[in-house]
């Protein structure tokens, strides 16, 4: 019983821990191999010790390293500077975070200010900014960035395609298309087949138009993560990807830095290539609309289960990145 709570420690402190847990399994295995074929030890006395070794050495350790786990999100529920790596979900049961016990509509419409978040381990804010892409990166267009931190540049309004009319809030669903209008600069979210500026099979992404007006290149369709038409976009939980229409690319964020024309912040860029990948994905964080009615997030914080198993994600890919 010692040996299975030790094996949990040494995990708990470290990942290399798994190695103590191989080497306590290989004498394990070597043991039991060896009951077996004693003649003199029956079949039922080696399952009793099968049983023992099965309680003490494989489920004890699991409730122990879950239960440290659970005093550890108790104990440690405040906001911080690595609130970044974890998603919004994830951030909304932190105390300090502007998340916690926050109140906003739980479904967005058209109208929608809101604000869009890679969910890639450390993934930026959809963001953009007054400062254009320089001379030979792509077209002389404003330039749309992530960016790790929470500012009023990464608030964009969701607007309605020309054909749709109707005062009234209306939502939006899994198959929608609409354009992006950046609040602060008051340009759409647009693509061509220019090159990105880092990731060259890639198409660049800017801000185009005057007070909303552009053109064909600033219309985006939303797809919910294994959505089917008529799902409704939910708030911090509904992963999306968004397809720019007229060309069929996806929003990805690379991850990479850009110089210091685009103030270090990382890249966004339009993928030709649909495959399935975090940097391919968002969720929706901050949402105001005045149309429609606020809920407590308290109700879509995410389980214990569902923590415990982000965070040993983060720890990994931090941990493969360092």
């Amino acid at each position: 019983m010692l040996t299975g709570v030790n094996l949990a420690g040494a995990l708990g402190v470290k990942f290399v821990g798994i190695f103590v847990i191989l080497l306590v399994g290989i004498n394990t295995a070597c043991d039991l191999w060896q009951l077996l074929g004693a003649l003199d030890v029956s079949l039922v006395e080696f399952g009793k010790h099968l049983l023992a070794r099965v309680l003490c050495l494989i489920l004890l350790p699991l409730v122990f390293y879950t239960a440290l786990f659970g005093i550890h999100f108790i104990i440690l529920n405040k906001s911080g500077p690595g609130d970044g790596f974890f998603s919004s979900a994830f951030q909304s049961r932190l105390i300090g975070n502007n998340l916690h016990n926050a109140s906003m509509p739980e479904h967005i419409a058209y109208g929608s200010v809101i604000t869009i978040k890679n969910v890639r381990t450390a993934g930026g804010y959809l963001h953009s900014h007054w400062h254009l892409y320089p001379e030979g990166v792509g077209a002389r267009q404003q330039q749309v960035t992530a960016y790790l931190h929470k500012d009023n540049n990464n608030l964009w309004i969701v607007r309605k395609p020309e054909h749709i009319s109707g005062d009234t809030a209306q939502h939006i669903r899994h198959g929608d298309v609409f354009k992006l209008e950046h609040k602060e600069t008051s340009r759409n979210m647009h693509s061509h087949q220019h090159e990105a500026p880092l990731t060259k099979k890639h198409f660049q992404v800017t801000g185009y138009g005057i007070n909303g007006t552009g053109d064909s290149n600033d219309f985006w369709r939303i797809e919910v993560v294994g959505g089917q038409n008529g799902d409704l976009i939910k708030v911090l939980r509904s992963k999306i990807r968004l397809i720019h229409v007229a060309t069929g690319c996806v929003l990805y964020s690379s991850g990479k830095t850009l110089p210091k024309w685009g103030w270090e912040q990382a890249e966004v860029s339009c993928s030709p290539y649909l495959k399935e990948t975090m940097n391919s994905l968002w969720n929706i964080e901050d949402h105001v609309n005045t149309k429609l009615p606020n809920i407590s997030l308290e109700v879509l914080k995410p389980s214990f289960p569902e923590i415990l198993l982000e965070s040993h994600v983060v720890m990994i890919r931090v941990t493969s990145k360092a």
